[in-house]
């Protein structure tokens, strides 16, 4: 995982650790030189839980790729065999954990797997993905583009382009599985699966309105993206109820293509679908994220 300025931002990155913790024989977290206290935080993790270990990093000035270059930093410290890759607003659902640590037994072939994803705006769905985050530690398997999943190595597709080139048949083997993988992949043969995992994970970019204002900002800030300032001039001053729906609004809005437009019964979860661990936040009355000593309980005890 990495994370930079998580506290001040509203990821709930102390949750998402914890959430993992327990399928993991080594949690790697990379911080971005925070001020906000949220290395500070990170810190005393280590102390509570020797699986921990916290480091830093200076996120370069390369925009949303910057994402994936740090997590790559970590992602070659890894010593296990397989690879779960968590980002800082994710949180795994408890009945995932037996069925995401047996994976490697009941396949012991397959190198990478999909997980069903759901983001989340307060209550609401505004995307459904499946996204490619656990995988054997193999070389040629990294984070890309803006770290949203784990996929081939730039230096591995050449080489593979390259290869085939040698034979026409593999080739146009190789072209006619990308033309299938675009109009009609499965996502499931014997080097990658999809996993219909009990509960889908979800992604929580906005947990509290302040938090999200100020992530907006950071967007402005670390990645200089154009459609956040007036955004944040709309809310800063809406009731909590008014930002939701604004919110799920402006994210539909960015990403036209993978949103969904819910309605009824399927627009909205319920308590009961979140992780426990997420329960006594979605219900605070807070306005703010904050940390709670239950949760720190749990690292510990992990």
């Amino acid at each position: 995982m990495i994370v930079r300025n998580g506290l001040k931002q509203g990821y709930p990155f102390v949750e998402s650790i914890a959430s993992a913790l327990p399928i993991c024989d080594e949690f790697l977290i990379s911080d971005g030189y925070s001020t906000d206290g949220t290395f500070e935080v990170l810190q005393k993790l280590p102390a509570l839980n020797k699986k921990i270990v916290v480091s830093q990093d200076k996120w370069p000035n390369t925009g949303l790729m910057a994402l994936s270059e740090v997590s790559n930093i970590l992602r070659w410290k890894c010593k296990g065999k397989h690879l779960l890759y968590m980002q800082a607003a994710e949180v795994l659902h408890e009945d995932n954990l037996n069925v995401i640590k047996t994976l490697p037994e009941i396949y012991p072939d397959t190198e990478t797997f999909c997980f069903p994803y759901v983001t989340v705006i307060g209550n609401y769905k505004i995307s459904d993905e499946a996204r490619l985050r656990f995988c054997q530690n193999l070389p040629w398997l990294e984070a890309t583009g803006d770290a949203w999943a784990l996929s081939i190595s730039k230096k591995f597709a050449r080489s593979e382009a390259r290869r085939n080139l040698k034979s026409p048949k593999r080739f146009l083997n190789l072209i006619g599985r990308g033309v299938e993988w675009r109009f009609a992949s499965s996502m499931n043969n014997e080097r990658s699966r999809m996993i219909h995992l009990p509960k889908q994970i979800i992604r929580y970019p906005a947990l509290f309105r302040n938090n999200y204002v100020e992530r907006c900002k950071g967007h402005v800030d670390y990645f200089g993206l154009p459609e956040f300032p007036k955004f944040i001039a709309e809310v800063e001053h809406m009731s909590d109820e008014e930002f939701v729906e604004k919110a799920v609004q402006m994210n539909l809005n960015r990403y036209p293509k993978y949103g969904a437009k819910y309605s009824g019964d399927f627009a909205k979860l319920k308590l009961e679908d979140h992780p426990k661990i997420m329960h006594e936040l979605l219900s605070s009355k807070q306005k703010n994220y904050y940390i709670r000593d239950s949760i720190i309980e749990k690292i510990a005890n992990s």
